[in-house]
């Protein structure tokens, strides 16, 4: 995703020059249309309140990003699902592997749907990962991880519609069983 996907349908294309579009286009801050969005994300994260967009060859003002457009393109990389667990794992530095973190994940019937990671970049330090999987049962993924070596910290997510539908008919058949 770059910086001209993410700008506001509010303020594409503001070419007339005004009092109004200096103060939407503050000098020296405009990224360039095709800017990564973490580079956008940081220049907001650091205070700004938009981000001026300009065309790559020409310069000219294309639109800007504020603050609703980016939370926007931000929760589009975090899709909802009826079922879904996060897990928080984290490894030594020399153990870390994208792929086998995948591997495990795909081991427990998950798909992997978000891996992030969120410390541990420097040498000596344990890295730790944020990962997403459109499974329910978590400490499923979790054990499978265990398997890898990985060490999960935490598990948050929701049971979802399928397993709370489980859980009720389970409930009814203890029921009915007790009678």
């Amino acid at each position: 995703m770059t910086a001209k996907d993410i700008i506001s349908p509010q303020f594409i294309h503001i070419s007339a020059v005004s009092d109004r579009n200096d103060k939407l286009y503050p000098e020296g801050k405009a990224v360039k249309a095709s800017a990564p969005l973490s580079l956008v994300l940081e220049r907001m994260a650091s205070g700004a309140e938009t981000v001026p967009v300009v065309d790559d060859d020409t310069e000219e003002r294309l639109g800007i990003i504020d603050r609703m457009s980016m939370l926007g393109a931000l929760s589009s990389l975090f899709p909802q699902l009826n079922e879904y667990s996060e897990l928080t794992v984290t490894c030594p530095p020399s153990m870390y592997s994208a792929s086998a973190i995948a591997h495990a994940v795909e081991d427990a019937d998950a798909h992997l749907l978000n891996m992030n990671v969120i410390g541990g970049t420097e040498p000596d330090s344990p890295t730790t990962i944020l990962i997403r999987v459109n499974h329910s049962r978590g400490e499923s993924v979790a054990r499978s991880l265990a398997r890898y070596g990985y060490d999960t910290l935490s598990i948050a997510g929701t049971p979802g519609i399928f397993n709370a539908d489980m859980v009720e008919r389970v409930n009814a058949l203890l029921h009915y069983l007790e009678v």
